[in-house]
């Protein structure tokens, strides 16, 4: 009997979701939850949402965690216990976060995803995802760094990944995108992948390790930074070693995306080669507008996916000014 009472009560939310007729935004809270707001990506993020929902009616509360799964799980049911109205959150673990996206559900609460969509098979349990298509941005980061490499005149080389926090599903999407365009390029080889947490000092302490280790094995050719400001890390270990890097210096390519102002001081300098296009206030700001929609009983698309374009010398005009946060 209880399991009949759970799937009413999930296919009366569901229901729910499905229209929400003469409601209205203004005075909903919002239970927004993030990781770390030091992260300038997350930062802008969580600071635009809540300037343009506040704007819209809404009442914002940010949690945040330190890439903690469990944390994150239990601020899920907190904010279920607290009767928000909508959460909105960039989760950390697929698999963890699934019993609270479950409970959610089974208690009317609907879920928006940024930063990191769910498998396909779990969409039953989310209103919603706007963010980027990670596999995009893995992809070009792929075609950068081997375009750099070739204009180096090199058709063998070492590349190594340091990423953000490993657990996440958009890491693993954008590095297997990544190594997908390895593969379309033999003797371009991806020859270390490392955790760097998103976090700039561990990826310095890394790609300096990784300087050392492959040293007697002809060297790193090409670093992936997965975020702009660990590609910093990452420039500052590279000149540290006293190694040339740049393609004017034909010396290590640097390849990474989330387009912040460290990427874009870089690619100026020549030490960074490409970022591409993952602007935290457009997303947010949609993320904003989708949630109010929502609330005011408009219908609301299953993924709204920004389109995310390759930053280079080249193209960085037309994107700097969205970039330089």
């Amino acid at each position: 009997m209880r399991r009949v009472a759970v799937v009413c009560t999930i296919l009366l939310a569901a229901i729910a979701w499905a229209g929400n007729a003469n409601a209205d935004a203004k005075g909903k809270r919002i239970a927004l939850l993030g990781t770390l707001n030091t992260n300038p990506y997350m930062g802008a993020w969580v600071s635009t949402y809540m300037k343009v929902a506040e704007g819209l009616g809404m009442k914002v509360t940010n949690f945040s965690t330190p890439y903690d799964a469990a944390i994150q799980s239990q601020q899920v049911d907190d904010a279920i216990a607290q009767k928000f109205d909508v959460i909105v959150i960039d989760y950390l673990n697929d698999q963890a976060i699934l019993p609270a996206f479950i409970r959610a559900k089974a208690a009317g609460v609907p879920v928006v995803l940024f930063g990191t969509p769910l498998q396909k098979e779990h969409d039953d349990l989310i209103l919603s995802y706007v963010g980027t298509d990670h596999e995009e941005l893995g992809r070009i980061a792929g075609e950068n760094m081997v375009k750099a490499l070739k204009a180096e005149g090199k058709t063998n080389a070492n590349i190594a990944a340091i990423t953000g926090v490993a657990q996440q599903l958009q890491v693993q999407q954008r590095v297997a995108a990544f190594r997908d365009v390895l593969k379309q390029n033999p003797g371009f080889e991806l020859v270390a992948q490392e955790d760097g947490r998103w976090n700039t000092a561990i990826s310095e302490t890394i790609a300096s390790q990784l300087l050392v280790r492959f040293n007697a094995r002809g060297g790193i050719d090409g670093f992936l930074a997965m975020a702009d400001n660990q590609a910093t890390g990452i420039i500052q270990a590279v000149e540290a070693a006293g190694l040339k890097i740049g393609l004017q210096e034909k010396g290590i390519i640097v390849v990474a995306s989330n387009c912040m102002k460290d990427g874009v001081v870089h690619i100026k300098s020549g030490e960074q080669f490409s970022t591409a296009t993952q602007i935290p206030t457009e997303e947010a700001a949609a993320a904003a507008r989708k949630t109010a929609g929502y609330l005011n009983g408009e219908p609301i698309k299953k993924s709204e996916i920004i389109r995310s374009y390759a930053v280079t010398t080249e193209t960085l005009p037309r994107f700097e000014a969205g970039c330089s946060y």
